[in-house]
């Protein structure tokens, strides 16, 4: 059994939580504070000791699926682009351009490679978009 000991400071709660506590323990009240109609006894320091509540068991209550929440109302955001966006051969080469200058020519030769062509002229332009993309992972400006 748990012992709780509770010491209280605020004279106008003291009544209130004092009937709480009898009402934990199953004792009957006299009557039910209410602030509007009365006041409550000044007892300050009050303390109460030894309380024992019941075991609380907590209950679910029957899951009901909830409607689907509207979408809120957001001001027009910026269209995201939904197209995959198109390079030219140019604008890879010029992407490409910083990495030879850094000495990473190997590394682009490798990459040509990967796509099946030993050079940027050869490369298909429906494979300009991810040779784009790796070019990227590369840290290349595109």
């Amino acid at each position: 059994m748990s012992s709780i000991t509770i010491t209280i400071e605020a004279p106008e709660l003291t009544a209130a939580i004092n009937k709480l506590a009898d009402a934990l323990r199953g004792a009957p009240t006299a009557s039910v504070y209410s602030p509007q109609t009365s006041e409550a006894p000044a007892v300050a320091g009050t303390t109460i000791t030894n309380v024992s509540a019941p075991a609380y068991t907590p209950t679910t209550p029957a899951q009901t699926p909830a409607a689907p929440a509207a979408p809120a109302q957001t001001p027009a955001a910026p269209a995201v682009p939904t197209a995959t966006p198109t390079y030219t051969l140019e604008q890879l080469a010029n992407a490409a351009t910083p990495l030879i200058d850094a000495g990473r020519s190997a590394e682009l030769s490798a990459l040509l490679a990967s796509f099946g062509v030993q050079a940027l002229t050869q490369l298909p332009k429906e494979q300009y978009g991810a040779f784009a993309t790796a070019l990227r992972g590369m840290g290349a400006k595109i």
